[in-house]
């Protein structure tokens, strides 16, 4: 018996994201991209017309709660990597899922690195209470901070205003996590420098997001 094909809507393709998420599900022979969804292209109409299984979601921080909200109500899993939802938004989204009797994944960031790092500030809040974020982003990055150092920041408790965000041409993303206490200081320091570092958590997202039954946030929580 042949198996089954993976339909995957790829919503913001033609950004640099979108395109890196093209190029992956391209890759993998258990899937057919169906959509490939723009800003002037009307989602509710594509889904509905193409009825995908998967759309991952990859424009920004001002159209994903429409978007997500958009792809759930049509009973499509989603796989979210834009920044810009909020604790509320989540909460909303997720029990949408829920409702509809299907899962979903956030992913702050795609990249298996960051994904153990954020495996790690767990263990970390158990013996330290002292933490300082830094995260550098490209310069055309609209949003501050970053949905990664925002994640980060609520694993570990920090306010989000104390997180030090810069931004600047040479950087695609990177963030500094510096853990103190008397004596001592460590400093976790992870950086994206290419793009293709994010297509093995886009490829495990989208092998993992069907077998789910509700919206998980965070890449660590499928590893």
């Amino acid at each position: 018996m042949s198996e089954r094909i993976i339909k995957v809507a790829i919503i913001g393709s033609n950004g640099k994201m979108g395109q890196l998420a093209n190029i992956v599900v391209e890759s993998m022979p258990n899937c057919s991209i169906v959509a490939r969804i723009n800003r002037h292209d009307d989602l509710d109409a594509v889904l509905k017309s193409t009825k995908p299984d998967i759309a991952i979601e990859l424009t920004s921080h001002e159209s994903v709660r429409a978007n997500a909200h958009t792809i759930i109500t049509n009973n499509v899993c989603p796989i979210i990597g834009s920044s810009g939802l909020k604790p509320a938004d989540i909460e909303a989204l997720s029990l949408l899922c829920t409702n509809n009797k299907m899962g979903g994944v956030i992913a702050p960031n795609f990249s298996v690195g960051m994904a153990l790092i954020s495996k790690m500030a767990k263990d970390l809040k158990q013996y330290y209470d002292e933490f300082s974020i830094v995260e550098f982003h490209h310069a055309a990055k609209k949003d501050k901070p970053s949905g990664t150092a925002r994640y980060t920041s609520q694993l570990l408790g920090v306010d989000e205003k104390d997180i030090c965000s810069i931004r600047s041409n040479g950087f695609v993303a990177k963030q500094q996590l510096y853990v103190s206490s008397p004596g001592e200081r460590i400093l976790i320091d992870h950086e994206n420098f290419d793009r293709s570092s994010f297509s093995k958590g886009i490829s495990l997202c989208v092998n993992k997001v069907l077998s789910l039954d509700n919206l998980v946030v965070g890449l660590e929580n499928i590893l």
